[in-house]
């Protein structure tokens, strides 16, 4: 994958990142609970689907939707101990893909949403410092 391609994805990631965090940033009884998932979600596959693919990941020809993030992480953790020790267990949807073309599933609990993004935070740590 070109770097351009790679940069895109980083970008993108950051965006969503971005965003989620505006949407947890409101009072909880304001956030709209499927743009701070959705979100939150899209933005730690992103962080992955980086890592994955800058680490050229043995399906890293597949579309992006084709890759989830437990794939990913699995594949990644070889690269940085770091991402072998994020428990995404609690992410309900962790088998999903988070695209454009998923079927409507997400999170109305404030304290779920935030632990999702934290994880996607996480991740954007290990990507921003590698």
């Amino acid at each position: 994958m070109t770097d351009v391609k790679l940069q895109q994805i980083l970008d993108q990631a950051e965006i969503d990142f971005k965003k989620a965090q505006e949407e947890l940033y409101r009072p909880s009884t304001d956030v709209v609970a499927f743009s701070a998932c959705f979100f939150s979600r899209r933005a730690l596959h992103n962080y992955l689907y980086y890592f994955y693919n800058k680490f050229n990941g043995n399906e890293a020809d597949k579309p992006v939707h084709e890759l989830t993030i437990e794939k990913m992480a699995q594949h990644c953790t070889q690269f940085d101990d770091r991402i072998g020790k994020i428990d995404f267990e609690g992410m309900h949807c962790r088998d999903e893909d988070v695209t454009d073309e998923e079927e409507l599933f997400y999170c109305n609990d404030v304290n779920k949403l935030n632990s999702c993004k934290s994880l996607a935070e996480q991740m954007r740590e290990i990507v921003l410092s590698s």
